[in-house]
């Protein structure tokens, strides 16, 4: 009996010994099929790059000992090859690839011709000419030898030429971006108005600007600068200072500026608004404060911070105290990657990273089941526009990529930004003589959708089937000035990708009075928010079996017909009917029209089984939107692409974005006037094309956008989604599935299992411990 009961006791106690540990949730280490031809430049070449350069007869001077006056090195960047020089290196370098029947990609292929050779994009700031000039050349081929030299970098330019200089490739010196040497110019110059003042600011405003740690007012100012870069004049507008407040506290101060040249001692003050009070000068605002004839607004409360900062408010909700769902990966991460390359797989999918100061993350020859779908998809540009009563909000049109959305990328924290078991990759770029290094920025995971990605019940047949919804998301954060933008590009089983953009972060508010009542939100005592839209401009470059690719347009209108089998009362026949038209020449296009029209790109020599051109449809997703002020000033030819939804346009490696840096402060006369690659309008028929497609929203905002906007309702996107592309439904060899088969009694059986099906158990690994570590800055050596 004692002998039973031991057995019997053992037995039970080996039931339930623990299961074994799950498999790391961590991706799968592999090694790229080849070089990554779009990899950001490294730290070495970089700063073998700013070495030559000191070498050549460019009269530079090193940050450190450099005036406005000087000529210095800005940006050293990765030139993109050219897509022409790019494909018959990649298309008989890929192992994995179906071959195309189209008989430009049989050329290319044939040629069988080695990588395209590196080259680096420079940009010089050459204050020190007798016209001062924003350069920019090429550096190459890369690395650094004897046969390297340097040229203007004017083909991607309409306009890059300036009155008096000689040679392309410049731009006017007011049209730069604000740099480190500037700054501290400008710094000075602020305080030289703001200091005598601060008696003033004072009473005013209830704080003052002198250059103390103890301020209690800061300072911003708006965008563009000019208008084809004659001047260099901005309005700078005054701020609480404090977590927040510098963004929901302005005091209703602004002051016009006046900073054209490299000469700081010439700069001036021209003219001051206060409470819809115009000044023509320092001394004619305080005389006015001191004789009393000026008239004083409410005072905002700028020590009253706390409704402008995220710390946490209100009384916990029941089980809040719980820690909330994630995503956890029992059998091991299903993403591949060559962190290095910058090289990633996933479940047929494969795509290679680059990433820029300007615009950020760019993915490059992307592939579901070994066929290149898209060359490439990248963020050309994002406009932000105000509306107001007063100096800023009026005249504000910021062009984002001037102020470099690559540059404010910031890392994704594990659990919050993007799943512990992500896998993660760090962007770098140079500027100023400093090699940056954004740790976590490109954020890759894979994630359960929530949903199937398809499923029935059949109530026939005693039948049910689905597929398990998942997605690969690649995501970036950037927070450019007030507002955090996320970006992610998402890959889904079926061969979807869908581009997708939400805000959050603060508003650009300013000071409310009832003259600003139709110009936005009151959202405190003094503050409001003020309307203003969002149009960012993504590029797609389809390559649909191959780079011979159509365009085409189906209208599904109503038609009136009467059928042979119909009876008389039957009456007229309503229905919609699909008129197919080919686009033959380059075009712009609305979103519109009920979801009635569709577009669609393919390849008329590639057909599926059913005889239809293989194609990917362009869907809008959540709110698509474009610019909704037109003839503005301010953005006159500078964003023209934001004027509708979507544009498509035949490829040419001259014609690579939609913008650029300097098109910011030039918005009448621009480096690229997007509307002038559709003059005149060329064929698009079998031919390669790209889609300029816009997401955004226009933003009237409410009380719930403080203190932060909400990543909830901000959201925009679109889609890429095969059309008759495949035979059938392309997931159905997806694992991750399940068939249910019911009999007569009403009682279901696997009749095909899915993966992850057979309920075996093992512990999940322990999350690592939460960490964020910032932009790491690495100095060249001297020289």
């Amino acid at each position: 009996m004692m002998l039973f009961l031991f057995l019997l006791l053992s037995s039970w106690i080996g039931s339930i010994v623990a299961p074994p540990t799950c498999p790391a949730p961590y991706p799968v280490n592999i090694k790229a099929p080849r070089e990554n031809l779009w990899k950001p430049l490294s730290q070495e070449e970089t700063w073998s790059i700013e070495k030559w350069l000191f070498a050549q007869n460019l009269n530079l001077t090193t940050l450190d000992t450099a005036k406005l006056s000087d000529n210095t090195i800005y940006l050293i960047e990765l030139l993109t090859p050219n897509k022409t020089d790019v494909l018959p290196y990649i298309d008989t370098t890929s192992s994995n690839e179906r071959r195309s029947s189209d008989p430009i990609e049989l050329t290319r292929r044939q040629a069988n011709s080695g990588p395209p050779a590196r080259y680096a994009r420079v940009i010089l700031y050459m204050g020190g000419l007798p016209i001062p000039v924003v350069k920019e050349i090429t550096v190459g081929p890369l690395p650094i030898s004897n046969s390297t030299t340097y040229a203007p970098l004017s083909y991607l330019y309409q306009n890059s030429t300036v009155p008096g200089v000689e040679g392309s490739g410049v731009f006017p010196f007011n049209s730069r971006f604000t740099t480190s040497l500037e700054s501290d110019a400008l710094y000075a110059f602020i305080l030289s108005f703001t200091t005598p003042l601060q008696d003033v600011t004072m009473d005013l405003f209830g704080g003052v600007y002198t250059g103390s740690g103890n301020d209690t007012l800061t300072y911003s100012y708006q965008g563009p600068s000019s208008f084809d870069g004659n001047f260099r004049r901005f309005w700078l507008f005054f701020v609480g200072r404090g977590t927040g407040a510098q963004f929901l506290s302005p005091v209703g101060w602004f002051v016009y500026v006046d900073l054209s040249g490299t000469d700081p001692s010439k700069w001036f003050l021209k003219r001051i608004v206060y409470n819809h009070q115009v000044f023509n000068s320092v001394d004619e605002f305080r005389s006015a404060w001191a004789n009393g004839t000026l008239k004083k607004g409410v005072k905002a409360d700028i020590e009253n911070t706390k409704w402008a900062e995220r710390n946490r408010k209100g009384t916990q909700r029941s089980l809040d105290d719980r820690k909330a769902p994630q995503s956890t990966f029992s059998d091991g991460s299903r993403i591949k990657a060559d962190r290095d390359a910058g090289y990633v797989e996933w479940l047929g999918w494969s795509f290679w990273t680059g990433f820029n100061r300007d615009t950020g993350v760019t993915l490059w020859d992307i592939r579901f089941k070994g066929e290149r779908l898209i060359y490439e998809i990248s963020l050309q540009e994002a406009v932000a526009q105000y509306a107001g009563n007063d100096p800023v909000q009026s005249t504000t049109a910021y062009l984002d990529r001037h102020y470099g959305i690559g540059s404010e990328v910031t890392p994704a924290l594990s659990g919050y930004d993007c799943p512990h078991q992500a896998l993660k990759l760090n962007a770098t770029y140079w500027t100023e003589s400093t090699y940056h290094v954004i740790p976590d920025a490109i954020c890759i995971f894979e994630l359960d959708l929530g949903f199937p990605t398809s499923r029935h019940a059949d109530t026939t047949g005693n039948w049910y089937g689905a597929t398990k919804g998942t997605a690969l998301h690649i995501r970036t954060m950037a927070t450019v000035y007030n507002y955090d933008y996320m970006f992610d590009y998402i890959l889904y089983l079926e061969g979807t990708i869908e581009i997708r953009v939400a805000a959050s972060g603060y508003l650009q508010a300013t000071y409310w009075d009832d003259q600003q009542a139709n110009y936005g939100t009151r959202i405190e005592k003094t503050t409001m928010g003020s309307i203003h839209s969002h149009v960012l401009n993504y590029k797609v470059d389809l390559d649909i079996q191959g780079t011979s690719n159509s365009l085409l347009k189906t209208d599904l209108v109503q038609e009136e017909v009467t059928l042979p089998w119909s009876d008389p009362e039957d009456g007229v026949t309503r229905q919609l009917r699909a008129d197919r038209q080919w686009i033959s020449t380059e075009s712009a296009f609305d979103l519109g029209n009920n979801g009635q029209t569709i577009y669609t790109i393919g390849n008329k020599n590639a057909l599926n089984a059913w005889g239809y051109p293989k194609s990917y449809r362009i869907m809008p997703g959540y709110h698509t939107s474009h610019n909704a002020v037109v003839g503005s000033q301010r953005l006159l030819n500078n964003a023209r692409w934001g004027e509708h939804d979507l544009f498509v346009l035949r490829h040419k490696d001259t014609e690579i974005w939609s913008s650029s840096t300097w098109n910011q402060h030039l918005p009448v006369a621009p480096p690229i006037d997007f509307s002038k690659y559709l003059e005149p309008a060329e064929e698009i028929d079998q031919q390669d094309l790209v889609v300029y497609i816009n997401v955004g929203m226009h933003h009237l905002p409410r009380a719930e956008d403080t203190p932060n906007t909400l990543f909830t309702d901000t959201r925009s996107s679109f889609f890429f989604s095969p059309f008759n592309y495949f035979d059938d439904e392309p997931s159905r060899d997806i694992t991750n599935a399940i068939l249910l088969q019911g009999n007569s009694e009403g009682q279901y059986e696997v009749a095909e299992g899915g993966t992850g099906d057979d309920e075996q158990q093992c512990l999940l690994q322990s999350d690592p411990m939460l960490s964020y570590i910032d932009h790491i800055y690495y100095d060249a050596p001297d020289a």
